[in-house]
């Protein structure tokens, strides 16, 4: 049996860094610092690794000098990729039903990369460096989607070989008020995966950990490991599995974590609320009271906007949604969370973190896919004066 060419996310993991790093080595277009240059040609070695063409294709970050990089606030997230195949249907198909679909469109999806590709598209004085810990294959799929995400300043840690060696993949249906029905393959980033394929040490700038709630369970080691080496710990709830779904764990989670992002529909899930939403989020205010949380949590609402509280049970702050033409609510969450973390990690206030990240998840519903309208700092200035906070005591 013929032995299978080794990648340049092969190289990556088992030198415990990015491909971005690996492809600046190779290619020379960023410093690369001598202990993990000494690493990535002790891979390259070991491995017998000779650069496809594919692989001097990856440094292709132009449009962000990679030498700034360095001096940026880190975030890292966790979390998978997956290739999306949106149908836009008239109506979401029963069972044996044939339905023709308006459109039938392939994009880069999972919650992690929208989540990502919308913080790195900030830029200018909210820039990040962004890398996404995931699991990739050697599939077309997958060197697609490597492509994708370096062309949107995201730069990928490969941490998992995926057992089919191809990406997950997702159908999206898309009925025309913008509502949305997801089947998707998933997978688990364990715990080894993430501690045995990176550095974890002090960072010289502020630094956060970002994990989906699918890998939340399997993670509690990373997290007091990151924190001790003074990282900031963010959670998206989304995909929390079930045992984290009770009012005792989802009171320990908050705990934990310095940053949450939780919809209304799992709080309802989680608390048993049945109440109109505004009773909701009162209920939901003097449930962290009771808990006195570690940090600040993030309900968002769809389009009703979203409602940050602030840790010790300080003043909530009330953000409505931009008022827009909803096509396709994909990702919205996601861009949210990505857009609140790149100001927050700059030290924006929690009211400029917030106002910001609702105009830019409003924006992501205006156009089919969760990434098909990706906002920057420019644009999300240009409608600042269309979101009005509120604060209440």
């Amino acid at each position: 049996m013929q032995r299978k060419r080794p990648t340049i996310a092969d190289v990556a993991s088992a030198a415990g860094v990015s491909i971005g790093t690996v492809s600046n080595f190779l290619n020379g277009t960023a410093t690369v610092r001598p202990a993990t240059a000494e690493r990535i040609e002790k891979a390259i070695q070991s491995l017998t690794y000779r650069p496809s063409t594919f692989a001097r294709s990856l440094p292709s970050q132009a449009a962000r000098p990679q030498r700034d990089l360095l001096g940026l606030p880190r975030l890292l997230v966790v979390g998978h990729i997956c290739v999306d195949y949106l149908c836009g249907v008239d109506v979401l198909p029963h069972r044996d039903d044939r339905v023709a679909a308006h459109k039938i469109e392939k994009m880069l999806g999972g919650p992690a990369a929208n989540l990502a590709v919308a913080a790195a598209a900030v830029g200018s004085e909210y820039a990040l460096r962004v890398e996404l810990a995931t699991a990739v294959g050697e599939d077309g799929d997958s060197e697609w989607a490597l492509s994708e995400l370096a062309r949107r300043g995201v730069d990928v840690l490969p941490i998992r070989r995926l057992a089919d060696n191809r990406l997950p993949r997702a159908i999206v249906f898309v009925e025309p008020n913008g509502s949305r029905t997801i089947v998707h393959e998933t997978f688990e980033l364990s715990e080894v995966d993430l501690t045995e394929t990176m550095e974890i040490e002090p960072q010289p700038t502020r630094s956060c950990l970002h994990i989906e709630g699918f890998h939340y369970e399997r993670m509690m080691n990373s997290i007091g490991r990151f924190r001790q080496a003074g990282w900031d710990i963010s959670l998206h709830t989304a995909g929390l599995p079930a045992k984290s779904r009770t009012p005792e764990a989802f009171a320990e989670l908050v705990r934990r974590i310095d940053l949450t992002f939780v919809n209304d529909e799992i709080i309802r899930q989680i608390f048993n609320f049945r109440m109109p939403l505004a009773a909701m989020i009162e209920e939901f205010r003097g449930v962290l009271s009771r808990i006195k949380s570690r940090g600040d949590v993030v309900l968002t609402l769809g389009e009703f906007g979203a409602v940050v509280f602030r840790k010790a049970g300080g003043a909530q702050i009330e953000v409505p949604a931009l008022a827009v033409d909803r096509i396709d609510a994909t990702g919205a969450g996601d861009t949210f969370a990505g857009v609140f973390l790149s100001f927050w990690l700059h030290g924006a206030s929690l009211s400029e973190a917030a106002g910001y990240a609702a105009i830019a998840g409003s924006l992501t519903t205006t156009s089919f896919g969760a990434q098909g309208h990706i906002a920057d700092l420019a644009e999300l200035k240009a409608l600042q004066t269309s979101i009005d906070l509120k604060n209440a005591s």
